[in-house]
């Protein structure tokens, strides 16, 4: 870079923390769940998180105590074994958290609130969770992180990119690859343009069921499928089981709440 290129370069950096603080000063930074000045998450946020055990989560849903009797699904496996696929879906399904404050908070400023510097530090919690989940339940959990191939995630519609401007589980996905060094596919794109938010359950069934277009070659691959949030387990489910119709050797998801 000759002497020009490298003035350029410095005052565009100058430029860049000039905005990030006019910005701060402006809009100060807080966080998501509590409002606390001067950090995105803080402490006692994280620490009011309600983790979901995994070695007595249900390994079809990713509801807490599943592995016991879970409510959600019908005949769910019992603690310590990994689920046949007896039904369309993951192979096995791990959440981080039950859906309660003050995660909705935190995914509601990501998502649509537009707090994009939120993504990093979701990703991150979402490989410590996997990589918890590997350590204190090798025999439900093991390599959901360490053998997969690659990530993939469940895409927003393109109804959703225009109102927010980004896929929020793209921006997750992305981080969580650079944190663990595997490989990002976007292998999914995702037709219609309903909010499943609105919806019940059988809505969402109806809703999710052949929403999900495979348009990478997942052939052969074990994948680790991303999502924010589980509610009824109809929109993981419909991704995973284009997912595996298009070839893919396995697919483990992992998400960062599961609604209880």
């Amino acid at each position: 870079m000759d002497a020009r290129g490298w003035i350029g370069a410095r005052a565009g950096a100058v430029r860049e923390r000039l905005q990030a603080a006019l910005l701060e000063a402006l809009s100060p930074t807080r966080c998501a769940g509590c409002e606390r000045r001067d950090v995105l998450i803080c402490d006692a946020c994280l620490a009011r998180l309600a983790l979901i055990d995994p070695k007595t989560s249900c390994l079809a849903c990713g509801a807490p105590f599943g592995s016991l009797i879970c409510t959600e699904c019908a005949g769910a496996p019992h603690a310590g074994e990994v689920p046949p696929r007896v039904r369309d879906g993951p192979d096995r399904v791990l959440a981080m958290a039950v859906f309660a404050d003050p995660l909705p908070r935190i995914i509601r400023a990501y998502k649509d609130g537009g707090e994009r510097r939120l993504a990093p530090l979701i990703a991150q919690m979402l490989v410590d969770c996997a990589e918890h989940a590997e350590e204190v339940a090798p025999e439900r959990y093991g390599g959901i992180l360490t053998a997969a191939d690659a990530v993939t995630f469940v895409p927003v519609t393109a109804r959703a990119w225009r109102r927010r401007g980004f896929d929020h589980m793209e921006d997750i996905a992305r981080a969580f690859a650079a944190e663990t060094g595997l490989p990002v596919v976007d292998a999914l794109v995702k037709r219609g343009s309903a909010d499943q938010r609105a919806l019940g359950r059988t809505g969402r069934q109806a809703s999710a069921r052949g929403a999900y277009e495979v348009v990478a070659d997942v052939g052969g691959e074990r994948l680790l499928l991303l999502d924010d949030v589980i509610t009824t387990g109809a929109t993981i489910a419909a991704a995973a089981s284009s997912l595996s119709a298009s070839g893919a050797a396995r697919v483990d998801a992992l998400a960062a709440a599961r609604v209880w």
